[in-house]
């Protein structure tokens, strides 16, 4: 049992992996974006984490409705 909980971890580690590395190109891409219209990097970096907190909470909220 410790095996298979092993191997689904190591899955979603890797698809976590995946997703951050094909995604993460955008997010620069955002930054850079960013500061052409005067914001400076950490002021972006902090209002998308601040905005990705909020979706996460939401889906959350979601997922606990749904049981």
């Amino acid at each position: 049992m410790t095996d298979m909980h092993s191997k689904n971890r190591s899955t979603s580690d890797q698809r976590m992996e995946t997703c951050r590395s094909e995604l993460e190109p955008i997010l620069f891409e955002l930054i850079r974006n960013g500061e052409k219209r005067g914001w400076k990097a950490a002021e972006i970096a902090m209002a998308l984490a601040d905005a990705a907190d909020d979706v996460i909470l939401k889906l959350a909220r979601e997922t606990k409705n749904k049981h």
